[in-house]
């Protein structure tokens, strides 16, 4: 439960990050709009500043929930950024949010805590070996190589969609190697933690998949690789637990069939949220706004 917790305060504060370092992004004036000029314009910005504050509590509360429960109840968890950001939206931004957006939210959440409940994810055997590592990296990566081979043709959507998976996939292995940092964290303490690793290698995979993200977001619709990674990543992660940490799952046919149904209806919830998401506003559309309007509307989620 507290790991279930800290998981559902780091996807608060990914969902308010995401928020208020958009509202910094539109309110840009056109003179500053690409390019290092942007970049130092938003460095100066206080909605930017606290959104990075929030990424970094994003981070800490992500890791303090692995500290305390396995991957594969952690990273499922996650899903309800989009639900965090539909409340922001809503009752900050002022956003109408419609009855049928509210309904994919709670088909969302029925599906997690289905699958929560049914397969009641258990910790594993401690530490993987290093041979277990690379097997399960090796596998992970392998898989990225030929999503990113699709992504470089096609729609926009099946672009960004090929992209956003891919970055899941790294997301999963990040999660990885930050429940193994916590772990040694734990066993060795803060000082010989820096000796390990895993410590170095959540630092290259948390920034490939930031990148792998942000180009996702700038082939194609917001929507598309934004449900690709919230459906692929707890899927990789689960799998990653069961895999690599040994964790358990219920494994009865029952078991696996429901919790498999209660997956399916979560990623549906995801991908009705993202397609009923309240209308973009591109930031010429700003100009239009009453002077002296706050309000704003961010592409989707």
């Amino acid at each position: 439960m507290i790991a279930i917790l800290f998981a559902a305060v780091g996807s608060l504060c990914n969902a308010s990050a995401a928020v208020v370092q958009r509202l910094a992004h539109v309110s840009a004036p056109p003179e500053v709009s690409t390019g290092w000029r942007k970049a130092f314009y938003l460095f100066r910005q206080p909605l930017w500043l606290l959104g990075l504050l929030f990424l970094v509590g994003t981070f800490v509360f992500t890791a303090t929930a692995l500290y305390f429960g396995q991957i594969a109840l952690v990273q499922p968890v996650l899903v309800v950024e989009l639900i965090f950001m539909l409340a922001l939206r809503r009752f900050w931004l002022r956003d109408q949010i419609a009855g049928r957006t509210w309904g994919a939210a709670v088909l969302t959440c029925l599906g997690l805590a289905g699958f929560l409940v049914i397969a009641h994810p258990q910790e594993g055997t401690g530490l993987p070996s290093t041979s277990g590592w690379i097997r399960s990296v090796a596998i992970r990566l392998a898989i990225i190589v030929v999503l990113l081979a699709l992504s470089r043709r096609g729609t926009p959507a099946r672009r960004a969609a090929m992209l956003g998976s891919s970055a899941a996939i790294v997301w999963s292995i990040d999660a990885g190697f930050m429940k193994a940092a916590t772990a040694l964290l734990s066993r060795d303490g803060w000082v010989h933690l820096f000796f390990h690793w895993p410590v170095y290698l959540l630092v290259v995979t948390g920034i490939v998949g930031t990148l792998l993200v942000q180009a996702s977001l700038n082939v194609g619709p917001l929507m598309v690789s934004q449900a690709a990674l919230l459906i692929v990543d707890p899927l990789s992660s689960i799998l990653l637990g069961i895999e690599l940490f040994r964790e358990h799952v219920n494994r009865s046919p029952g078991a696996v069939s429901a919790s498999v149904l209660s997956l399916i209806l979560m990623g549906v919830g995801v991908v009705l949220m993202s397609r009923w998401a309240p209308p973009v506003m591109e930031p010429h559309q700003k100009a239009a706004a009453p002077h002296g309007s706050r309000k704003v509307l961010l592409d989707g989620f």
